[in-house]
C-alpha cells in the first residue's frame, strides 16, 4: 500500500493555500450534476483538499499517487494568471508535487 501513497511535506500555510486551490478547482472543473465519472473525480479532489486543510502544523500530507497529477493541475491552474490565486505562489507550490 505504501507504494500507492504520495507524501508531501508542507507548511501549514502552504497546506491551507493548496486546500483552497484544490477545492476551487474541483468545483470549477467538475460541477455538481456532471457525469458519474466527473463526480467521482470531484469527490476525490475534495477529499484531498480536506487532507490538506486538516493539517494543524507543518508536516506531511499523504494522498493517493494517482491523485498527484490532478492535484498538481489544480494548483497550477489556481495560481496561474488565469486562475483566482496569487500567481507568484504558483511555482513554489507546484514544485511540491514534482514534475
Amino acid at each position: 500500500m505504501a507504494d500507492k501513497i504520495f507524501a508531501i511535506a508542507v507548511s501549514q500555510s502552504q497546506a491551507q493555500k493548496i486546500a483552497e486551490a484544490i477545492a476551487v478547482y474541483a468545483h470549477a472543473a467538475y460541477p455538481v450534476g456532471g457525469s458519474d465519472c466527473a463526480q467521482v473525480s470531484r469527490d476525490a479532489l475534495l477529499d484531498s483538499a480536506k487532507a490538506f486543510s486538516s493539517l494543524e502544523a507543518d508536516g506531511i500530507v499523504q494522498v493517493r499517487k494517482r491523485q498527484r497529477r490532478p492535484l498538481k493541475a489544480a494548483v497550477d491552474w489556481y495560481f496561474s494568471l488565469e486562475g483566482p490565486g496569487d500567481h507568484t505562489l504558483g511555482p513554489e507550490l507546484s514544485e511540491l508535487f514534482g514534475r
